[in-house]
């Protein structure tokens, strides 16, 4: 079967988990049509085993691409990944929705934004349900979310899994002190303000670091507030600085399962997890506000056990059910239920 993957958002995490699908699905042909988003590529948008892939700006007007792209592959499926995207080319008409997937990597309406936004986001989505064979959530809590936009059986969890890493040396932080840190893109998303309110509280015990990049004036800001930030950086070297790290805090407000937490939990990393719903709907230890992260982060830099053995188990947890095999399986059931035997068959009971 041809598989087609469309997204806007071509960088960081979706990069990641486009390419571990298609890692685990070979069976298939798969194809991208994708603009990378600037400021989030991580050195993978080359990698990926596609046969064929084109990428086109990040503008409006790409969407003109869209017809003729799908014209000349022909797929059996279109695998739309992000809230954008999804919305976008759901909105075409000549898409067939029979053929449409939809993978939100964080549905916008998760977002901390204004209530009548947030409502108004929820609303496209109901509506663009309609024009959608299967919602593909990014785990268990997704898939949840999905149900209430579509019929159960027309959704599918897809668990985020960690492909193998690359082996490089630990690139450790000058400091005495225990090193917490987080991976991602600095974003009201990524919940940066929490982690810099937490690092604010607890820098008598341990030193904070942030693996990533974002607006000039906020990366200075949380140097100024005695943050270690890296900017972007290769995936290899982002793989390193997380070696160095003795805990892994990850404090998103919104997100799908994110990939970084699954690198950490590879890694052998102490997690400690902002409560968020993948993490509440895995039976994660979560940390609710910022006070409640001090204290828990403070426990794990005095080396208390009860602290220590919470993070340690959340690592294993994740290891436990992010496993390759679910995923294959998962992949497998939602790309058979294209298959032309499959439609034909779900027509003749109809």
């Amino acid at each position: 079967m041809k598989i087609l993957h469309i997204t806007e958002s071509f960088g960081g995490g979706v990069t990641s988990a486009i390419n571990s699908y298609i890692l685990n699905s070979q069976q298939h042909e798969h194809y991208l049509l994708a603009s990378v988003r600037k400021g989030d590529t991580t050195g993978e948008e080359g990698q990926g085993l596609f046969k064929h892939r084109e990428l086109v700006p990040r503008r409006l007007s790409s969407l003109a691409r869209v017809r003729p792209y799908i014209e000349r592959i022909g797929p059996d499926v279109i695998h739309l990944h992000s809230t954008y995207a999804g919305a976008l080319i759901r909105a075409l008409p000549f898409i067939p929705a029979e053929k449409i997937v939809y993978t939100p990597h964080g549905f916008a309406f998760l977002r901390g934004d204004h209530p009548l936004m947030l409502k108004a986001y929820r609303w496209v989505e109901s509506v663009l349900a309609k024009r959608t064979a299967v919602i593909a959530g990014c785990g268990l809590d997704e898939q949840r979310i999905a149900a209430e936009l579509i019929r159960p059986e027309q959704t599918l969890g897809l668990v985020n899994i960690c492909d193998e890493l690359p082996a490089v040396a630990a690139i450790r932080s000058l400091t005495g002190k225990p090193v917490i840190g987080m991976v991602g893109r600095i974003s009201r998303q990524k919940g940066h303000a929490y982690f810099q309110s937490v690092a604010n509280a607890c820098a008598d015990v341990a030193h904070f670091k942030w693996i990533g990049g974002g607006d000039p004036q906020v990366m200075a800001e949380m140097e100024r507030a005695g943050i270690e930030v890296t900017g972007w950086r290769p995936r290899a070297e982002v793989i390193a600085h997380m070696r160095g790290l003795d805990l892994y805090f990850h404090t998103a407000a919104w997100d799908g399962f994110p990939i970084s937490v699954l690198e950490a939990a590879k890694l052998g990393l102490p997690v400690v997890l902002r409560r968020i719903g993948p993490f509440t709907a895995e039976g994660l230890a979560t940390v609710s506000d910022p006070h409640s992260a001090r204290q828990e982060i403070i426990a794990f830099a005095n080396g208390e056990s009860a602290s220590c053995a919470r993070a340690r188990r959340n690592s294993e947890s994740i290891q436990a059910l992010h496993r390759g095999e679910q995923l294959r399986a998962a992949l497998d059931d939602l790309y058979t239920r294209f298959a032309p035997q499959e439609v034909t068959s779900r027509l003749a009971v109809g």
